[in-house]
């Protein structure tokens, strides 16, 4: 008996072992699932944040497995329409495809429209493997692409302008002297008809090279506009009003899109009606068969990193601008037509930035040229 009271003792002590080891582990059990939780919890919250982070960015960023499939982007992706990721070859093409991890390929991408977004790209290697996929950041610098080639072409404008203004000068005095002596051979030749005719061309050439003189010299000119406040919608109606027998003429039909309401802006009138007439007589020239003009008038919200501003966009239905010379047309002198000084559009780029805006040529996927005035309204 006693041996079998001592094994059944060893049993019973070994059994309450056994269940303090059981509790012991059932509690460490039950922190480690309480910690568990709380990490999950951590890191949910910490997805939430960054997804947030990411949210509020006014970057695009979107993220690719190494196929190019999407699987994450923020809102503003989304927004820009880059969340089904059919721009990635694009992107690709102009980031480049860095081969190691945090190699950034960057580069300028155009988008659908006028947009020009600056597009980078980084690799990323989960848990020190082989790529897992790419980041793609693309940010829109429209606005600075703009500015980019407004600073450029302002500085060709100075240097040109400063050898223009001594050329002018030099031919108008000899000019003065022409005008002097043709006045003098009229009176002369008063009664003789067929020289009087011979005269009156030689008056006009000297009539039209002094209006190229005078144009060189408006342009070269620095230009300062005489603000005060004006009917923007009223001054475009005027306008197509004024040249409604040019277009009846060139069999041109126009196509207005004003707003309701008068539009009020600070600014020169008489040169933003001259500006406006610059672009009327090159859109008209540029449809010597006839075709359609169109002017559309709009409020923005942000015109040129402004608060505030209008956009104008004119039209036609001509054979367009060769991309070849599409970074040129608005350099003085230059012109795809025969005849002309191609000083239209250089002044009209002018006036823009006098007053504090700026005018470019729109990419268009239909025939015709089309043209954005960015204008601040004070």
């Amino acid at each position: 008996m006693g041996g079998a009271e001592d094994n059944l003792a060893k049993l019973k002590e070994a059994f309450e072992t056994l269940n303090r080891s059981t509790e012991k582990l059932t509690g460490a059990y039950e922190s480690l699932q309480k910690d568990t939780a709380g990490l999950r919890r951590k890191l949910e919250e910490s997805g939430e944040f960054l997804r947030d982070i990411i949210d509020g960015l006014s970057s695009a960023v979107v993220v690719t497995d190494m196929e190019g499939q999407v699987i994450l982007h923020n809102a503003e992706s989304a927004r820009r329409g880059f969340d089904d990721g059919s721009q990635i070859a694009g992107w690709l093409a102009s980031a480049g495809d860095g081969v190691h991890a945090g190699k950034r390929g960057v580069g300028e991408w155009k988008g659908a429209g006028d947009e020009v977004f600056e597009v980078s790209m980084t690799r990323f290697y989960p848990g020190g493997g082989g790529p897992g996929g790419r980041i793609f950041v693309a940010d829109d610098v429209t606005e600075l692409a703009r500015l980019k080639k407004q600073a450029t072409r302002t500085e060709k404008l100075r240097a040109l302008g400063e050898m223009a203004a001594g050329l002018a000068h030099e031919i108008r005095n000899p000019l003065g002297g022409m005008e002097l002596f043709a006045s003098i051979l009229r009176r002369e030749l008063e009664g003789d008809d067929e020289k009087l005719r011979l005269l009156n061309h030689i008056s006009y050439g000297i009539q039209s090279v002094n209006n190229v003189i005078g144009n060189v010299l408006l342009f070269t000119k620095e230009i300062k506009p005489a603000r005060k406040e004006f009917d923007l919608k009223r001054l475009v109606e005027d306008i197509l009003e004024f040249t409604g027998a040019v277009f009846e003429k060139s069999h041109v039909t126009v196509k207005a899109i004003l707003p309701d309401k008068p539009l009020p802006i600070t600014a020169d009138e008489g040169l933003i009606r001259q500006l406006m007439l610059n672009l009327v007589r090159n859109a008209v020239q540029a449809m010597p068969d006839g075709g359609e003009f169109g002017v559309k008038l709009a409020s923005a919200g942000n015109a040129g990193n402004r608060k505030g501003g209008v956009e104008i966009v004119v039209s036609d239905t001509g054979p367009g601008v060769p991309a070849k010379v599409r970074d040129r047309i608005f350099d003085p002198f230059f012109t795809t037509k025969d005849g002309g000084a191609g000083l239209g559009l250089a002044i009209a780029s002018q006036i823009a930035q006098a007053h504090g805006g700026y005018i470019d040529l729109l990419d268009s996927s239909e025939s015709g040229a089309r043209f954005m005035i960015s204008l601040p309204i004070g």
